[in-house]
């Protein structure tokens, strides 16, 4: 229960604009907690919150549908009877209603937001508790302590350096890629011949980026370990890491590009806003597991001291490297056919927080 409340939980933050780098950030928290050796219970903070938190929203939901209900059927009135007395009636009442909804809920919230909560409202200790001093100062400090356990501001700054450092990495590559696919549609028809040059260009932006995305997932991880934005350029660690683990460096990356890209496909159209948590929730289903494996492979390496044999480093490389150049030709593909165009090359789910659409 605890598991499903947080994927819920984080698809929902995933599509709240600047609030969205949090749910990145949680991901490489856990990540990295994998990767130091933390016990796996310890690997996933705040579950026991994400589970209150969803179920008091449901409870909420469904308490509203008296509401809804009512608000419903004033409207149906209103267009069969305008300006009657029936519809007046529903519309009042559904007013009132909402009104002793908001102090039924904010209630059943105080007490504990349980389910039991939301049926009965106590009224003997409400009287007793709504006109006391204390108890306003008591929702004082159990709403900040809330909001401190949260760790918010931690997690949308891990979120926000990871993300500006997968995209100073991936800025170059994607950059030449664009320039070669944009280049050759806006050639000039006057008998030269650019396509050999666009095309060198595209070359070499398909090995960079090649080059990038084998380390890339890894030092997102290695940042958070470190605590510092600069140890997104410390390749050497990683280079040493994976000779002391590259299976699981294989793994890690196989497992990745196989749940990356088939959510490409949606983000072929833009979809209304009140629908993108449904697709968020993909997205997070997707790649949280690619960044927990990630946190794995480190650990991996972590726990040995000497590098393997050249010929298994070999080995593990090229399944590692094969993948990689799968997704690179996705990216390729992704030009064409998500609704963002060319900058879908530079906007990668798989290292940005987890929403289908990034450009609102």
């Amino acid at each position: 229960m605890r598991a499903i409340c947080l994927v819920l939980l984080l698809s929902v933050v995933a599509t709240v604009p600047i609030l969205q780098f949090a749910s990145l950030g949680y991901m490489l928290e856990s990540a990295s907690r994998i990767a130091r050796g933390m016990p796996l219970r310890s690997c996933f903070p705040g579950g026991e919150t994400a589970k209150k938190m969803v179920l008091s929203g449901l409870f909420l939901a469904v308490s509203w549908l008296p509401v809804w209900l009512v608000t419903d059927w004033g409207y149906s009135a209103e267009l069969m009877d305008p300006g009657s007395t029936f519809a007046l009636r529903f519309r009042v009442g559904a007013r009132v209603l909402a009104v002793l909804w908001v102090v039924w809920s904010g209630w059943a919230l105080f007490r504990g937001g349980r389910w039991y909560h939301f049926l009965w409202p106590a009224p003997k200790r409400f009287m007793r508790t709504v006109f006391r001093l204390e108890s306003w100062r008591e929702l004082e400090d159990r709403w900040w302590d809330l909001v401190v356990s949260l760790r918010l501001t931690y997690l949308m700054k891990l979120g926000f350096y990871a993300s500006i450092g997968a995209l100073l990495w991936l800025l170059i590559p994607a950059v030449l890629i664009i320039v070669a696919l944009n280049g050759g549609a806006n050639s000039p028809s006057n008998g030269s011949n650019p396509e050999g040059f666009l095309g060198l260009i595209g070359l070499l932006g398909a090995i960079s980026m090649w080059w990038v995305l084998q380390k890339l997932p890894f030092l997102q991880i290695h940042m958070v370990n470190e605590g510092k934005l600069r140890a997104m350029l410390d390749r050497a660690a990683i280079r040493n890491a994976f000779r002391r683990a590259p299976w699981a460096f294989c793994i890690a990356m196989v497992v990745l590009v196989l749940l990356s890209i088939p959510l490409y496909p949606l983000r072929i159209e833009s979809i209304p806003s009140q629908l993108r948590w449904g697709l968020a929730l993909f997205f997070v289903l997707f790649m949280f597991p690619t960044k927990l494996l990630v946190g794995w492979a480190l650990r991996r390496s972590l726990t040995r001291t000497k590098p393997v044999h050249w010929f298994w480093r070999w080995m593990a490389w090229v399944p590692m490297v094969g993948s990689i150049a799968v997704y690179v030709g996705f990216l390729y593909l992704a030009k064409f056919t998500l609704w963002e165009g060319a900058a879908s090359i530079l906007l990668q789910h798989a290292f940005l927080p987890p929403v289908p659409f990034y450009l609102r």
